[in-house]
């Protein structure tokens, strides 16, 4: 009987040690993956913050590509404005030149220039 009792205290105590030593594992696994995710966030955290800085960057250099081509159109429009002007303004001043030219008082002027300039010579 002695022995029966020597191999149950035996088997208990291997017992009570090997849920002591898989407590302590689970225990450890436990920190190790509390660490472990802890390092993941921070990381993910730096990540975000990076992607967005960079996100801002980008808008920034968007808002100042937009403005640079609102101003380009703006001085494409103008320029196209004052062509479209002196454009209008010569064509004013051809037709005021023929009507000018239809009128009789007009032509004559011209053509006693021409007889003066003819005799002078």
């Amino acid at each position: 009987m002695n022995q029966y009792v020597s191999l149950i205290i035996s088997g208990v105590v291997s017992v009570i040690v090997a849920l002591i030593s898989g407590v302590i594992s689970y225990a450890a696994s436990v920190k190790s993956s509390k660490n472990e995710l802890e390092k993941l966030r921070l990381s993910n955290e730096h990540d975000i913050e990076k992607l967005m800085e960079q996100h801002k960057v980008d808008l920034e250099s968007l808002e100042k590509q937009h403005e640079m081509n609102i101003e380009r159109i703006n001085i494409e429009h103008k320029h196209q404005m004052e062509l479209k002007e002196k454009d209008i303004e010569m064509q004013i001043g051809s037709n005021m030149i023929s009507e000018v030219m239809k009128m009789p008082e007009i032509r004559q002027q011209i053509n006693n220039g021409f007889k003066s300039g003819s005799k002078h010579r």
